[in-house]
């Protein structure tokens, strides 16, 4: 049960901005996988699925909570469709009480992390539908693959960024297609 100082609002609410958004990041930390189905969900860091580095195992019962070390390269506990560190899904889904790591869960995580960071100007011009480069620089922190104002990771370290321009368009075109699909 989530406590007195965490609103039970973020557990909830959704607009299509705000879908788009989650769309956007996923786009952008590349766990997309070509849409909304679970394949992005159960993505560890490096690109391969849950369910191939533990078969036999729920994918969606918990966040794996290991890290990958890749020779080379930076070492990591992020999985999932947002890309989740081990420490920061533990803190977000302990405030909820969350038992589970399945797609729900994960959207729900995801839209407590996005509130946190965003001024409420930035939080209103979501809901409206409209995506910023400061709104993307307030996530930054949050997520590594989007640009800070100087078009960069806001951790540097030769970070995969996607571009202002590449991320406005996938979030126009998703925004559109959420839009068309509640007018129906």
């Amino acid at each position: 049960m989530a406590d007195a100082a965490t609103p039970r609002r973020y557990l909830q609410d959704h607009s299509n901005g705000m879908e788009a958004l989650l769309r956007t990041i996923r786009f952008a930390e590349g766990t997309w996988r070509g849409g909304t189905t679970e394949e992005g969900y159960q993505v560890i860091y490096g690109g391969r699925l849950i369910s191939e580095v533990l078969p036999g195992s729920d994918p969606f019962s918990d966040h794996p909570q290991f890290v990958v070390v890749k020779q080379n390269a930076l070492n990591s506990s992020a999985a999932g469709a947002y890309q989740f560190l081990g420490t920061t899904w533990n803190r977000v889904a302990g405030w909820y009480d969350i038992r589970d790591f399945s797609p729900t869960r994960q959207d729900q995580v995801a839209r407590r992390l996005i509130r946190d960071r965003l001024s409420d100007a930035e939080e209103a011009n979501i809901d409206k539908g409209i995506l910023t480069r400061e709104a993307l620089h307030q996530l930054a922190p949050e997520w590594a693959a989007l640009p800070t104002h100087s078009g960069a990771s806001y951790y540097g370290y030769g970070q995969s960024v996607k571009s202002w321009d590449r991320l406005k368009v996938f979030y126009d075109k998703q925004l559109a297609l959420l839009n068309r699909e509640t007018e129906a």
